[in-house]
């Protein structure tokens, strides 16, 4: 039966009620760290930066760090005796145009790109040692079907760092990390881990970069979930079950691995149906039955993570209530009400579902 924090002896928050399982964190940006800090501070107990401390936000300029806006967060996060996450330090996305130049119109060669990788890596790492605890060292290196994302591929899609390097820039990303930070954990993370062939790629890939010694420590499952899965068979979230994903962890912690939900979202809307103006979610057409699924589906996962509570050594949310998620930010102006609390920071049915256990 849902209940409010308080009742049946729980905590009082979420942060406390899974003090004996994994941190509870949330995704904050430059503002929301300030603006949502009374919700920040009773519920959670670690931070990821959302953007601030991405390649184009720390290192615009060749040779020129800009640590200001992601310090602030840092500084937060330890004052109020929060765990932080770093996110993220190579990913084909959100680079700044330098990065992959020669400086006179051509490509940067391999040495050159990896010299450049291993600078900001070292650099970054060692601003923030002893403060930020984990990194997501690589991000989304692996398509659907298991295969590496390429240089191939369309605009925004295509990953440069592979195109240039090759694979090995993996692995290359990770000594360079663990040479910068020793202490810090080590994390590959990626999205819809629930896809069989995905799943076996990122198993394969981290089993090979094991085997050579490449100091990998954990993968992150990114988790952004749908209240349903689709029923579109060639859609990838026809692939989006409680099942597939504890395959997912029981392959990734076979090898040894740590495993953290690194950016858990559960979207109203369900992959391959049509949306249009008339029929995207407002506040009001939020409705209780609405709310009701989209609680059932945070219990079901959250159940799972709590079976896993040996490996999983992290749990964060992508944003921290319904007024602030990236979801909302698409310039269709489609609204989204993905998270536990809702747009006045109140807690949803999503909430009592998560608690009540």
């Amino acid at each position: 039966m849902p209940h409010s924090p308080g009742d049946l002896g729980d905590p009082r928050n979420l942060a406390e009620k899974y003090a004996s399982y994994f941190p509870i964190g949330a995704a904050v940006d430059s503002q929301s760290y300030m603006t949502h800090a009374a919700l920040l501070k009773t519920h959670f107990n670690s931070v990821t930066a959302e953007n601030e401390m991405k390649f184009e936000s720390l290192q615009r300029t060749e040779g020129s760090f800009s640590y200001d806006a992601a310090d602030r967060i840092v500084n937060f996060a330890v004052a109020s005796g929060m765990k932080i996450r770093g996110h993220a330090l190579v990913w084909h996305s959100q680079n700044p145009a330098w990065l992959f130049s020669n400086g006179s119109g051509g490509t940067v060669s391999k040495q050159t790109l990896l010299a450049r990788m291993n600078s900001h890596i070292s650099n970054v790492m060692r601003h923030f040692r002893g403060k930020v605890y984990a990194w997501d060292v690589v991000n989304e290196a692996m398509m659907e079907d298991g295969t590496y994302r390429t240089g191939n591929l369309a605009e925004g899609q295509k990953s440069r760092w592979h195109e240039i390097i090759g694979e090995s820039y993996i692995a290359e990303a990770f000594k360079a990390a663990h040479a910068a930070d020793p202490d810090a954990k080590l994390f590959y993370n990626d999205f819809y881990n629930y896809i069989p062939a995905k799943q076996q790629g990122i198993y394969n890939m981290l089993k090979g970069l094991l085997a050579q010694g490449v100091p990998v420590h954990g993968v992150g499952l990114q988790a952004h979930f749908n209240v349903e899965p689709s029923t579109v068979t060639t859609n990838q979230a026809y692939y989006q079950h409680v099942a597939n994903l504890e395959e997912a962890i029981k392959l990734y912690s076979s090898l040894g691995l740590e495993v953290q939900v690194t950016e858990l979202d559960i979207s109203l809307y369900i992959p391959g149906m049509t949306y249009n103006q008339s029929t995207f979610y407002t506040a009001a057409t939020f409705t209780d039955d609405l709310k009701a699924k989209q609680a059932a589906r945070y219990r079901e996962f959250f159940e799972l993570f709590r079976e896993y509570r040996t490996v999983i050594t992290g749990v964060t949310f992508w944003g921290i209530a319904d007024d602030n998620t990236w979801l909302s930010e698409f310039s269709s102006g489609r609204k989204d009400f993905p998270l536990l609390f809702d747009v006045n920071h109140d807690p949803k049915p999503a909430y009592d579902a998560v608690v009540g256990f």
